[in-house]
């Protein structure tokens, strides 16, 4: 036999509430800043993303010859 539950409960009223424009705005880099230098590993695998980049694209069919060794430059400076 089926339960009448009857209507669903109302839900709860949105109350809109004012922005604060005077909030403190701060410098917090230094707080997630990197506490250890990077190992070996962290460089080797940095090494092995940017490879893995640079092989997409040269596998890339929407790109140009001259756009394709441009993006690669880029990625080679940065290893």
């Amino acid at each position: 036999m089926p339960l009448d539950r009857g209507p669903p409960p109302t839900p709860p009223a949105i109350e809109e509430t004012q922005k604060k424009t005077d909030a403190p705005i701060v410098d917090m880099r230094d707080a997630f800043a990197r506490k250890t230098p990077q190992t070996e590993e962290d460089l080797a695998q940095a090494r092995a993303f940017i490879e893995g980049k640079i092989e997409m694209i040269r596998r890339d069919p929407h790109m140009t010859p001259s756009e394709k060794e441009a993006a690669i430059a880029d990625l080679q400076s940065r290893r």
